[in-house]
């Protein structure tokens, strides 16, 4: 059975979300100072460290009309320093899943639910992540 992690990388957190099989569970949100991409790495780092995740689905935002923007270019440029930071992860490992809306849905989903904005606050990239790695779940369920 694979050991998939789900990622919602931001310019200041990391939502995660893991998976050993059909459902996405959610994780933790990594919290680094703003556009400082080495410590996030290194936090996800840590946390994966005994872990033995196998395949890491990073949320990829593309712009509406489905061309690369910047925050999709961001997130390549944090997948490139995951990868030096742990080389024994190939490329092939890594899945970029477009996520245009997962923000927005977990909002949503938190509003409907009745979360106070503070809870809001604290869920919405974790739960972002799961919504991200549940679409991969069933993409490859197909």
């Amino acid at each position: 059975m694979s050991n998939i992690l789900g990622l919602d990388v931001g310019s200041k957190t990391i939502g995660l979300a893991s998976s050993t099989g059909n459902v996405a569970k959610k994780e933790i949100n990594l919290k680094f100072e703003e556009w400082n991409f080495e410590e996030g790495v290194s936090l996800l780092t840590e946390f994966i460290k005994d872990k033995s995740f196998d395949t890491f689905v990073f949320g990829y935002p593309k712009n509406m009309n489905g061309s690369i923007g910047e925050r999709a270019e961001m997130v390549d440029y944090f997948i490139e320093g995951f990868m030096v930071y742990n080389p024994e992860i190939k490329e092939e490992q890594i899945i970029r899943i477009d996520e245009r809306r997962t923000t927005k849905m977990a909002k949503s989903i938190m509003i409907e639910a009745g979360l106070s904005r503070q809870k809001q606050k604290e869920n919405k990239d974790t739960l972002a992540a799961q919504l991200i790695l549940e679409t991969y779940l069933e993409k490859i369920k197909k």
